[in-house]
């Protein structure tokens, strides 16, 4: 699959955490100096309702192979608890917009009818749940497609129409309100726009036959590699060189984006254009363990400002959308070792502002089911 979510691996949780209890990995859980009050969800919440935002959040459902080792009805009953216990405690807030579905499957082909029929069934049942316990709030998704014709990466290929037919049953039978379509499954920077620009088609297509709104993930990251041999060899020697996506070519990709996507959302925000520096907040700053230099965060971020700036400020005709970003996925850690209230809410409304410094109006949250069961374990337990 694709990568940013073996990044997911680093982006979201990879099993399913029923409400109740705290299985939150050794390194990442709540240490004895936080108390246990301080919810860093509930403040970013609070801080995005203050600030006009949207808030949407991740389920506690991440991974793409769980028709392999749990039921569907099993699935399904865990996700429906956990979306009545997160929407209790943090449904009150005007910023609460929305779900993700952070299942990151590997292309399915119309014919693996066992394995679209789990999806379809556990989609189904989470988005109606969602849209009970929370009338209005829209579902999303975020797929992606895969531009390696010859299976050089060990996953198998999918043409844009096969793509097309798949999504478009999927998203009819479940009523996914958006699905949020990654803007290349690899993370490679030598595909060229031509080689994009039927996948966004066929998906535009499928979203249309199911009256699903089409946004595009733009990504800001990308591994630097050439070529697919170059890429290969990264990959199987665990040594990929990643970078902030260069500020022309992601214009370019914006403006391809603009033409499919009533919005346009982004992962490689965090780590590659936050400008705090080296202030710590919660946030990431690596990816697979490489650690993104902060002054090039800085610069990545100020170059994106100034092309933001550039802009029109309405929906150029012939387009869906402005060439710009509304909002990042914002992974949340757990772990706030010595932090107090008073400095976690001054990092959360400080990364809000520069955001909306450049125009975000949409907070894409990831990790939240480890992060409220923190909040909700009992100090003395730690």
């Amino acid at each position: 699959m694709n990568f940013k979510f073996s990044v997911a691996a680093a982006v979201m949780i990879g099993m399913l955490i029923p409400v109740g209890s705290c299985r939150i990995s050794k390194g990442e859980g709540p240490q004895r100096e936080m108390d246990q009050r301080t919810d860093v969800l509930e403040m970013i919440y609070a801080i995005a309702d203050k600030k006009g935002m949207r808030v949407i959040s991740d389920l506690n459902m991440s991974g793409g192979r769980w028709h392999e080792r749990i039921s569907a009805d099993s699935m399904e009953e865990q996700t429906k608890r956990y979306i009545s216990a997160y929407h209790a405690r943090y449904g009150q807030h005007p910023s609460f917009w929305g779900w993700y579905l952070n299942n990151e499957i590997s292309p399915i082909k119309t014919t693996e009818t066992e394995k679209s029929g789990f999806w379809r069934k556990v989609w189904k049942a989470v988005v109606d749940e969602c849209h009970k316990v929370r009338p209005g709030s829209v579902v999303t998704i975020s797929p992606f497609f895969l531009l390696d014709k010859d299976g050089l990466r060990g996953f198998e290929y999918l043409a844009p129409s096969e793509n097309e037919e798949w999504w478009g049953t999927t998203l009819s039978e479940t009523g996914i309100d958006i699905l949020m379509l990654q803007d290349s499954g690899e993370h490679l920077g030598f595909f060229s726009l031509t080689e994009r620009a039927p996948f966004f088609e066929a998906f535009a297509r499928a979203c249309k036959k199911a009256g699903t709104k089409l946004w595009i993930n733009v990504e800001t990251g990308q591994v630097d590699a050439r070529d697919w041999p170059e890429a290969v060899t990264m990959e199987k020697n665990k040594q990929k060189k990643w970078e902030f996506t260069h500020i022309n070519w992601l214009a370019q990709k914006l403006e391809l984006a603009s033409e499919y996507g009533e919005g346009i959302v982004n992962w490689g925000y965090y780590p590659f254009m936050n400008p705090a520096g080296k202030a710590m907040g919660p946030y990431i700053n690596d990816v697979d363990g490489q650690q993104i230099d902060y002054n090039n965060q800085k610069e990545a971020y100020e170059a994106y400002k100034a092309y933001y700036k550039t802009i029109p400020r309405e929906i150029v005709p012939g387009r869906k959308a402005r060439a710009a970003m509304q909002g990042t996925l914002w992974y949340i850690p757990v772990n706030y070792s010595g932090w107090s209230k008073e400095r976690l809410e001054k990092a959360i409304e400080q990364q809000i502002d520069e955001q909306q410094a450049v125009g975000f109006d949409l907070l894409w949250l990831c990790n939240t089911p480890a992060n409220m069961e923190w909040a909700l374990t009992p100090l003395r337990n730690l």
